[in-house]
């Protein structure tokens, strides 16, 4: 047999695949087909789906779970977050930690800062504006006939001698502006010996001037200029302009300037005098801040107030959040002078400090003196506006305005050559004030009555004091009124009877209706015979309701300050006569932002 021989070449190769090819193809299909067979007896063998995966399995585990999902509302106690620290966990989740860049080396950094053009600062508007009304009695001036005027004298608060007009700061290079003729400031004649009262009503705003966050923006714009001054680099105000509008239901908002030079003459010409008050030369703006144009702000950003007849302003003229600092200054004084006399009383140093006033202790008001640091983040702005009307509704709002920090600047220093031609920047305006309503002259007091009193009143009855203007002289009187819920709150002294005195005083109309009364009417403020103190009583709070149709609510702690002041007013006997109104309506720390008589 002849054995068969094997060639590689190109033509023995080509006729293998010619005579066998679809051998070869039906081979591997055959052997793919058999591993599909295999791996489907395999998973039919060993992948049958378990007893827990029969379709009627899993039916009876969802509906056990739904009865456990509606019978369980509340998740056990071992499963609160709180109990497995899932809250520790989300927290980093929320806040992640970012660790900071490490620091450049010294060689790295720049030896200067990056000079940059001198831009327009932002102006910053006044902060929470606020208004308060009442009707006070003011000293006014008492006109004589034919009496001489005598010589007029500037009214400013910031400086003892004679005010010099106002100038724009002035820093190298800047050439000074051409100044117009000074103006006539805010006067006041010398205080006449023969003064008289007259009630007016006011509304009082106040507001706060952001001076440090103003010294943040110009040091923001200026602090890496190639062009810096240290007086044109400093916030210093030129003026402002507060306006008013009139509140009408349904009708819109129509504001006002409001006239300053024709305020600060009639002003000037009807006030006696200027209210002291040591307290507010360190809350207000200095002379190097206050660059005040009296052309265009004849009366100071914080406007003085005039003389009370019968009392101060006391922190009633101050901003809350002066009078909050102010207390708390208080607060801070007396326990560094406790500190002290502690200190002084346990050292046994034979010749220690005499009895008396230790250092720092407050032997008198914070901010006199300039005990208030300097330092403070606002100032006060405080106008009195006495042009106003008896239940007229009003708001306020101001602008300021600075002196341009970049007038007159050369124009290669500056971003923009326009910002060098303004004199001064505005501020956009403050928030309006809440609507005010000024009150009427007439106020309700209510005060305790002492026991033996209480006995002789009829079932019903309650005292109710009054305090109104005095129809004999411009000042204010006390009248005493028995009346009862329901009753109308008018003091007639004509229809008392003889043993039923109803009301004492002078006759006054307040077509007020006496509502509900809260409290207990029983003065318990004596000690008991068993020599322990009562506690305090609930406090008595009565409810009027106006002729306007608006409330009135009274307690007997707002109504003790002014009972206090014109106590003399009410009573007629000698006894009663003799008693003196405190000095300056009491302490100031009392209620400072309670309402005003």
């Amino acid at each position: 047999m002849k054995v068969p021989q094997i060639a590689f070449n190109k033509d023995a190769i080509l006729s293998f695949l010619l005579n066998h090819v679809e051998k070869v193809g039906g081979v591997v299909i055959g052997l793919a087909a058999c591993g599909l067979v295999w791996g489907g007896v395999a998973s039919l063998r060993n992948m049958r789906p378990s007893e827990q995966q029969q379709p009627q399995k899993i039916i009876e585990k969802a509906a056990e779970t739904a009865a456990h999902i509606e019978a369980v509302k509340i998740a056990p106690d071992d499963e609160l977050t709180g109990e497995r620290g899932l809250a520790d966990t989300i927290k980093n989740w929320l806040s992640p930690k970012i660790v900071p860049a490490l620091p450049h080396a010294v060689f790295s950094k720049p030896l200067f800062g990056e000079l940059s053009k001198r831009s327009g600062p932002d102006i910053l508007p006044l902060e929470d504006l606020r208004a308060v009304a009442g009707v006070v009695a003011i000293g006014v001036r008492l006109k004589v006939a034919g009496d001489r005027p005598a010589p007029e004298r500037p009214l400013n608060l910031d400086v003892a001698d004679q005010p010099k007009p106002a100038k724009p700061p002035r820093g190298r290079g800047t050439p000074a502006p051409p100044q117009p003729p000074a103006p006539p400031e805010m006067v006041l004649r010398p205080e006449q010996p023969l003064t008289q009262a007259k009630i007016v009503p006011y509304v009082l705003v106040t507001g706060l001037i952001p001076v440090a966050k103003q010294a943040t923006e110009y040091n923001r714009r200026f602090g890496t200029a190639g062009f810096r001054d240290a007086v044109l680099d400093t916030p210093s105000w030129h003026s402002y302009r507060i306006e008013r509008s009139e509140v009408f239901p349904g009708t819109a908002e129509k504001w006002t300037p409001i006239d300053m030079k024709s305020v600060a003459q009639r002003y000037s010409a009807d006030w006696s005098a200027i209210q002291p008050e040591s307290l507010l030369p360190p809350l207000v703006l200095t002379p190097d801040q206050e660059r005040r144009d009296t052309t265009a702000s004849p009366i100071p950003f914080c406007s003085p107030l005039p003389r009370l007849a019968d009392g101060s302003w006391g922190f009633n003229a101050l901003h809350p959040w002066f009078a909050n600092f102010l207390q708390v200054e208080l607060e801070k004084q007396k326990i560094a002078a406790t500190k002290l006399r502690e200190k002084a009383a346990a050292s046994s140093d034979v010749f220690g400090p005499a009895a008396g006033p230790l250092p720092g202790e407050p032997d008198t008001m914070p901010g006199a003196s300039g005990q208030v640091p300097m330092e403070l983040e606002y100032r006060q702005f405080r106008f009195i506006d006495l042009a106003v009307v008896l239940g007229h509704t009003y708001r306020y709002r101001v602008r300021l305005a600075c002196w341009n920090p970049n007038n007159n600047v050369p124009s290669q220093h500056l971003a923009d050559a326009e910002l060098a031609k303004p004199l001064t920047v505005e501020s956009p305006p403050s928030n309006d004030t809440a609507p005010i309503v000024v009150p009427d002259s007439t106020r309700m007091l209510v005060q305790p009555t002492k026991k033996q009193e209480l006995k002789r009143l009829k079932s019903g009855l309650v005292s109710v004091l009054i305090l109104g203007q005095n129809p004999a002289a411009d000042a204010f009187a006390l009248r005493s009124l028995l009346m009862e819920v329901g009753g109308i709150a008018n003091v007639d002294p004509e229809a008392n009877k003889k043993g039923d005195s109803r009301s004492r005083g002078d006759a006054i109309e307040t077509d007020r209706v006496l509502l509900d009364v809260l409290g207990k009417t029983e003065d318990r403020a004596e000690t008991p015979r068993t020599g322990k103190p009562t506690p305090p009583p609930e406090p008595l709070e009565m409810i009027f309701l106006r002729p306007d149709g608006t409330f009135e609510v009274t307690s007997s702690a707002d109504s003790q300050p002014d009972i206090d002041r014109y106590r003399s007013t009410l009573f007629t006997d000698e006894a009663a006569a003799k008693a003196q109104p405190p000095a300056g309506g009491g302490s100031p720390f009392g209620n400072p932002f309670g309402p005003k008589p």
